[in-house]
């Protein structure tokens, strides 16, 4: 899905304080960690959005990203924190076995065919290369907020493992995220706007209050550091850590 060049300037301004793409950073960070990925190893983010994760992987290694928007892509180079090229995740523009770690962030969902970009992330890491992925978890949670979203499905866990082992890949952690925080994104995702108003995905932010934001940040804080250690359950998020074979 293609958002409005308003919805992208509103990401790029906020995603570095959000709640949403604060925690999440946090959480994986808790996976990242455990890997002691070395200094030089390659990463590539795919879906990179306006690249607001390019600070937090450039931690782990050396950060180029894609993205099939040119509105994205724009954004991305205006923050100049890394180089992108505009690609469709079907058709990535790199060799095979070229990076060491490959993150997809929230994007398969808005994808018809999910199992050809699995292989085709797979096709770009090297054997032993790592995947780092979130999706939006348990079906039955799908509302109008997905619709707004441009998300076609929510998985489940076996759903998830399943695509994994189709495309090549060995799951290391699977776990849920925004567990402790579920009561209050159920109700931020009735009302439409857990990261933006009703019907204007991404517009309205700011419609979080602040002590919410505060509350939510600090919780998905105490899951990061809870994930470091066992695999949650129960949230409406999913973070895939896994291996290609």
């Amino acid at each position: 899905m293609k958002l409005t060049k308003k919805a992208y300037a509103v990401i790029y301004e906020r995603e570095d304080e959000h709640w949403w793409f604060v925690g999440r950073r946090k959480v994986l960070g808790a996976l990242l960690d455990g890997l002691e990925l070395p200094g030089d190893s390659r990463i590539l983010d795919v879906g990179c959005g306006t690249g607001g994760n390019f600070p937090f992987l450039a931690r782990y290694g050396v950060v180029e990203g894609c993205d099939y928007s040119e509105e994205a892509v724009r954004f991305c180079r205006l923050r100049g924190t890394a180089p992108v090229k505009e690609a469709s995740i079907y058709e990535l523009p790199y060799e095979d076995g070229s990076f060491d770690l490959v993150t997809c962030l929230d994007v398969i969902e808005h994808l018809r065919l999910d199992l050809p970009a699995f292989r085709e992330l797979g096709r770009v890491l090297r054997a032993g290369g790592h995947l780092l992925a979130t999706l939006p978890a348990r079906p039955g949670l799908y509302s109008d907020f997905d619709c707004q979203a441009g998300h076609l499905r929510r998985y489940t866990l076996d759903e998830v493992r399943e695509l994994l082992r189709r495309s090549g890949f060995r799951p290391l952690r699977l776990t849920s995220y925004t567990v402790l925080v579920h009561p209050l994104v159920l109700y931020y995702m009735r009302r439409g706007n857990i990261v933006g108003g009703r019907g204007k995905y991404t517009w309205g932010m700011d419609t979080v209050f602040p002590v919410t934001q505060v509350l939510l940040r600090a919780l998905l804080s105490l899951e990061a550091r809870l994930i470091s250690r066992i695999d949650l359950r129960g949230g409406a998020s999913l973070a895939v850590l896994a291996v290609k074979e």
